[in-house]
């Protein structure tokens, strides 16, 4: 599984290029959960597969165009008090507090989120502050938890990654790299637990069967039995899992 780049006119759009020797032609997907996936017959070329990019780049770019078209962005947040935030799926409330004796802080109490902050900052360095707060908040527990997750799915799927990180990802939920590594997006902290574990065992499944061939969904089924249901819900919710 390799992550590359292709020029198609004055555009420019990011894919993954698989192999596979069940395949006699070049597949690709446009997806919102994966991006643009291409899986070539094996032993075929570079050169190969990015002429056969040449003759689909126009429906590739219309398909990447329709997905950002129903991709209504979320409002934009305020940081301000009675305002919402998703963790693990549940809506928790913002309670803003101005101390000037204490540093910048966000915790949860009692399923509600306190935001402290020095009194008489101008609103955009109160929401900036917020903000940042908020990330460095959900990125702690996605640590934990995701791979925390994986941890317990590579058990039960008799996989072992070779390594587990949470990071910051463009467009990508996770992703599984050719050395056997799982990489899984902190926004997924937001998204309700079945949807969690449903990318966790996607990208583990990825470390035995490297494509999204029927062999691959059958081993995502045996333990996600849902997973298409799971699947559409980060189609339709994914663009809220954010801040």
């Amino acid at each position: 599984m390799l992550d590359k780049q292709f020029a198609f006119g004055s555009s420019t759009f990011n894919f993954t290029l698989l192999h596979s020797s069940k395949l006699k032609t070049v597949k690709i997907t446009v997806e919102f959960e994966h991006g643009v996936e291409v899986t070539a017959p094996a032993g075929m070329s570079d050169q190969a597969v990015e002429q056969v990019l040449q003759q689909k780049g126009r429906w590739i770019m219309e398909k990447l165009y329709a997905i950002a078209s129903i991709e209504a962005p979320p409002p934009r947040k305020e940081f301000v008090s009675g305002e919402k935030f998703l963790y693990l799926g549940r809506q928790h409330t913002l309670v803003v507090l101005e101390r000037a004796e204490r540093r910048p802080l966000l915790i949860m109490r009692n399923s509600t989120f306190e935001a402290t902050v020095p009194p008489e900052l101008k609103i955009w360095d109160r929401q900036h502050i917020i903000r940042e707060l908020f990330r460095a908040w959900y990125k702690q527990r996605a640590e934990a938890k995701l791979i925390e997750q994986v941890r317990t799915y590579a058990d039960r799927l008799n996989l072992q990654p070779t390594d587990i990180r949470v990071m910051e990802m463009d467009r990508r939920w996770g992703s599984c790299t050719p050395r056997g590594a799982v990489h899984l997006n902190w926004r997924l902290i937001m998204a309700p637990i079945q949807i969690i574990d449903y990318l966790v065992v996607h990208e583990l499944c990825h470390l035995s069967v490297p494509e999204h061939s029927p062999q691959f969904w059958d081993r995502v089924g045996s333990i996600i039995a849902d997973y298409e249901e799971r699947r559409e819900w980060l189609r339709v919710n994914g663009p809220s899992l954010t801040v």
